[in-house]
C-alpha cells in the first residue's frame, strides 16, 4: 500500500560527471506577480548571489549540503577543504575566545561582506529565475530532479497557501534567526512541493533547458548539479500565473521558513518594513513538482538510545497483540549483506500493511507487520485525522516507542532518545557498538501521504521525511535587503 514511483530504499548509486562552471548570466526583465482573489504562492524574481567563476574555478568545492544534515567531522572537512567554503557562513565553526554565543554569526556576515567585497561571491545585474537540475542513478535507474529557484512570498500556515508537514523546535529557529539578523541574507534554498498533474510547466522548463547552463558541478555522492538563469518574460509569466492558485508544501526547511517569516512580521511591527513590496517579505525557495519520479524519497531509521536495560523479550512480548512477529533468518556474512536482505523483506511486506523491521543486541533481526485484525484508527489515541494515524512513522512512534517502550511523547524526549539516520547500516552498528539498544527500520513515506497529511493540517513526527536530492547551499543565495 505505500509503494510510489517515488518510493525509496536500501542501495543508491551515483554517476560520475566531468565538472564545468560557466559564469556569463545576462538578465533581462523583472517581473512582478500580483493578483486578487485566490492568491496562493506569489512568485517573484530576484537577483541572485552566487560564488565567481573566475574566482573558484570548481564551484563543488564551496558548496555544502543543507546545515542540518552536517555533522561536527563533516563541518571540520567542509572547513579543510576550501577557504571560500559556504560552510563559514551557514554553519560557522564556534571557537575558545568567543566572548558571546553569537560571535559565529558575527564572523558569518563578515565573511559575506568581505567575500562580496572581494568579488568571491557575485550579485546578477538584473532579476531572474532559475532553474535548478541534479542528475543522479537510483537503484541503477537515472533520474532528473528540476526545481524552480524563485522569491516566494512569506504567509502564515494559517492562509493555506504554503503548508508544513512537520513541526519546529526551538533550537533550531533560534540558532537560524540569528544567522539571518546578521547576514541578512538566504544561503540555502526552502524546498516546497507543488502539484502539476497535467505537466502543464513540463514543455516550458525543457525548453529553456536547452540553454547553456549558469553553472555546472558534481558534488561528492555523485550528484550532477546543473543551473540555468531564465528571465524570458513570457516564461516567468506562465510560471507565475500556474504558481499562483497553487498550494506549496514545504518539503526541506521548515526552521528556515518560519525564521523568515518572523523576521518579516518584526521589521513590520517595528516600521522598518512599509511596502508589501519589501524583499524582506520574501524567501528564496526551490519548488519541485510533486509527481517528478526524479523526486526520490527515502527512509529515516530509529536507534533507540538510553534503553540499555531493556528485555527484548518483554519488547516482542508487548508487540504481540499489533504486530504479528517473525524472526529474520540472514545470511553469514558481513552486516552489509544482512541489512539489505532485510530491508528487501520489509519493503515487501510494507506494499501489503504497516511493517517495520528491528535489530537488537546478540545479531538478531525482526520483522513487525501489523495485525489484519486490528484498526489502526482505534489503537492510535487522540483527535488526529486518518491520515496521520496510517502513517508507519506514526505507528512506530505510538505503539512501539510510547505504548510499548515507554518512551514519552513529547518532542525533546524523543529527539534525546532517539537518533535518526537514513543508513540502517550505520543503524546496526550503533546497536552492535553498545550505544543503541533497539534500532528500527522503516520504509520511505510517500510523498502523496505527506501532501495529505499537510492537507488535512496535521503535522507529521520528526523525521519522518527524507526528500533526496538536496539543493546545496551556495549553488544561488539571495540577499533580502534588495531586488
Amino acid at each position: 500500500m505505500k509503494k510510489t514511483r517515488n518510493g525509496g530504499s536500501f542501495s543508491l548509486q551515483i554517476r560520475h560527471l566531468t565538472c564545468f562552471w560557466y559564469h556569463a548570466f545576462v538578465v533581462e526583465a523583472m517581473f512582478v506577480t500580483r493578483g486578487s482573489g485566490n492568491l496562493m504562492a506569489e512568485i517573484r524574481s530576484f537577483r541572485g548571489m552566487r560564488y565567481n567563476s573566475e574566482a573558484i574555478g570548481d564551484l563543488s568545492l564551496v558548496v555544502a549540503p543543507p546545515y542540518d544534515v552536517i555533522s561536527d567531522k563533516q563541518r571540520d572537512a567542509l572547513y579543510n577543504k576550501h577557504p571560500y567554503n559556504v560552510i563559514r557562513l551557514i554553519l560557522n565553526r564556534p571557537k575558545k575566545s568567543d566572548s558571546v554565543s553569537e560571535q559565529p554569526y558575527v564572523r558569518a556576515s563578515e565573511f559575506l561582506d568581505r567575500w562580496l567585497a572581494q568579488r568571491i561571491l557575485i550579485e546578477d545585474r538584473i532579476p531572474g529565475i532559475y532553474l535548478y537540475r541534479q542528475s543522479y542513478l537510483f537503484e541503477g535507474n537515472y533520474k532528473e530532479c528540476t526545481g524552480l529557484v524563485a522569491r516566494v512570498k512569506l504567509e502564515e500556515f494559517s492562509k493555506g497557501g504554503i503548508l508544513p508537514h512537520e513541526d519546529i523546535m526551538p533550537g533550531p529557529l533560534s540558532d537560524r534567526g540569528a544567522l539571518l539578523e546578521h547576514t541578512r541574507a538566504n544561503l540555502s534554498m526552502v524546498e516546497a512541493l507543488y502539484s502539476d498533474t497535467n505537466e502543464k510547466l513540463k514543455g516550458p522548463i525543457l525548453a529553456e533547458m536547452e540553454r547553456f547552463a549558469l553553472a555546472q558541478f558534481q558534488t561528492p555522492d555523485g550528484v550532477a548539479h546543473d543551473i540555468w538563469g531564465v528571465t524570458d518574460e513570457r516564461f516567468v509569466n506562465k510560471i507565475a500565473l500556474f504558481l499562483k492558485k497553487k498550494t506549496l508544501y514545504i518539503a526541506d526547511g521548515h526552521h528556515r521558513y518560519q525564521t523568515a517569516l518572523e523576521y518579516s512580521m518584526r521589521k513590520r511591527e517595528s516600521g522598518e518594513i512599509t511596502s508589501e513590496d519589501d524583499p524582506r517579505n520574501y524567501l528564496m525557495m526551490m519548488i519541485v513538482e510533486m509527481e517528478n519520479p526524479g523526486l526520490s524519497m527515502l527512509p529515516v531509521h530509529r536507534v533507540a538510545l538510553g534503553l540499555p536495560s531493556v528485555d527484548i523479550d518483554l519488547m516482542l512480548k508487548g508487540l504481540e497483540p499489533w504486530f504479528n512477529i517473525t524472526d529474520v533468518e540472514v545470511p553469514g556474512g558481513p552486516r552489509s549483506g544482512q541489512v539489505y536482505q532485510m530491508i528487501k523483506r520489509l519493503e515487501a511486506v510494507g506494499e501489503e500493511t504497516h511493517a517495520f523491521g528491528a535489530f537488537v543486541k546478540g545479531g538478531k533481526f525482526f520483522l513487525f507487520s501489523w495485525r489484519s485484525d486490528r484498526d489502526v484508527e482505534k489503537e492510535i489515541n487522540g483527535d488526529h485525522a486518518a491520515s496521520y494515524k496510517k502513517l508507519d512513522v506514526t505507528v512506530l512512534q505510538k505503539i512501539v516507542m510510547e505504548k510499548v517502550l515507554g518512551m514519552k511523547h513529547d518532542r525533546e524526549s524523543v529527539e534525546a532518545g532517539m537518533l535518526f539516520t537514513r543508513d540502517p547500516l550505520e543503524a546496526v552498528s550503533l546497536v552492535d557498538s553498545g550505544r543503541g539498544a533497539v534500532a528500527f527500520f522503516l520504509n520511505a513515506t510517500p510523498v502523496e501521504q505527506v501532501r495529505t497529511v499537510a492537507d488535512q493540517g496535521e503535522k507529521m513526527p520528526q523525521k519522518s521525511t527524507y526528500f533526496y536530492p538536496k539543493p546545496c547551499s551556495g549553488a544561488v543565495m539571495n540577499r533580502i535587503t534588495n531586488w
